[in-house]
C-alpha cells in the first residue's frame, strides 16, 4: 500500500533497542525487533526522537538515521487527569494502609534494565528511619526485588499493575517520586508525577535530564550512596519539595501536555504532505 500509494514514512524511535543490539553485538536482531530496511533504503523522512538528548545517543549508535530529517515530540501527559489531589493521596493511603510521614514511590515495569535493585540498595543506606517504598508495576523481577527489599530491611510494597486513576493516588501520597534507571529514553512515569506537582528524583543520565530539568533533583547514575544522599536532603527540606512540586507542575503543563504533543504530531504529519 505505501508503494501504491507513494506515502511518506515516518518513525517514531522509542526506545534504542535495535542499535545498541547492532552496536554492541555486531549482527541483526531477530525479526520481531524494530527491522532496520526503512531507513537503510531512505523511505522514512523524518524520524520522532523523545528527547533532544536521546535523539543525539540514537544518532551516535545509529549512523543510518541521519538520512532522515529528525524532529523531537516529547510524550504527552494528561494533566487533567494527572493534577495535585490531595484526597487522592489520603485515600490511596488509607487504601493500602501506608502510614503518615514520608513515603517514596517508584512506577514502572519490575524489569532488569529498570535497576530498581539500585533504589532498594539506595533506600537501605538512607539514614533511620527509612521512609516506606511503594512500587507500582510488574514483571519477572517481582520475587527477586522483593527478597532483596527483605534482606536489606527495606519497607516495600509491590502493588503490581495499577490503573491510572490509582497511579494519580499513588504520585499525590507520595513525598518523593524516585526512578533509578540509568538510561530511559524519556520517563513518562516522571513526567505524570510532576504534573501531579510532585518533587521527583531521578538519574542525571537519558531522557530525565531534559524532562526533569531545574523542577526535580538528578543524582549520579548507578550511585546508590549519591542516591541515599540527595534523597536525605530532599526528605529534610519541606520547603524545597513544596518548590520543586510547583515548579514541576509548571513544567509539565507547559512542556508535556497531550494537547501540545497532538499538536506537534498533527504539524509534523502536515508538513510531510
Amino acid at each position: 500500500m505505501r508503494e501504491r500509494y507513494a506515502a511518506p514514512w515516518a518513525s517514531c524511535a522509542q526506545t534504542s533497542s535495535w542499535w545498541t543490539w547492532r552496536a554492541t553485538s555486531g549482527t541483526l536482531p531477530p525479526r520481531r525487533s524494530a527491522d532496520p530496511w526503512p531507513w537503510s533504503t531512505g523511505r522514512v523522512r523524518v524520524t520522532v526522537f523523545l528527547t533532544e538528548e536521546h535523539a543525539r545517543s540514537t544518532l551516535a549508535a545509529a549512523p543510518f538515521l541521519r538520512r532522515a530529517q529528525h524532529r523531537v515530540i516529547h510524550n504527552g501527559v494528561d494533566c487533567r487527569l494527572f493534577h495535585p489531589d490531595e484526597a487522592a493521596g489520603r485515600a490511596f493511603r488509607e487504601r493500602y494502609d501506608l502510614p503518615i510521614g514520608p513515603l517514596l514511590v517508584g512506577v514502572g515495569a519490575l524489569a532488569p534494565e529498570k535497576r530498581w535493585d539500585l533504589l532498594l540498595a539506595a533506600v537501605a543506606l538512607v539514614a533511620p528511619p527509612a521512609p516506606p517504598l511503594v512500587l507500582c508495576g510488574s514483571g519477572a523481577l517481582e520475587g527477586a526485588l522483593r527478597e532483596q527489599a527483605r534482606r536489606l530491611g527495606v519497607n516495600a510494597t509491590f502493588l503490581g499493575q495499577v490503573e491510572a486513576p490509582t497511579l494519580v493516588g499513588a504520585y499525590n501520597a507520595a513525598t518523593c517520586v524516585v526512578d533509578t534507571c540509568p538510561d530511559e529514553t524519556f520517563g513518562l512515569a516522571l513526567a505524570e508525577a510532576m504534573a501531579c506537582g510532585r518533587p521527583v528524583l531521578a538519574p542525571a543520565s537519558g531522557g530525565p535530564v531534559e524532562v526533569v530539568g531545574d523542577a526535580g533533583v538528578l543524582a549520579a547514575p548507578e550511585d546508590p550512596r549519591g542516591f541515599a544522599a540527595q534523597l536525605e536532603r530532599l526528605l529534610a527540606d519541606p520547603g524545597r519539595r513544596a518548590g520543586l512540586g510547583a515548579a514541576a507542575r509548571r513544567r509539565a503543563v507547559e512542556r508535556y501536555s497531550v494537547g501540545r504533543m497532538v499538536r506537534d504530531y498533527a504539524e509534523l504529519l502536515e508538513s510531510l504532505g
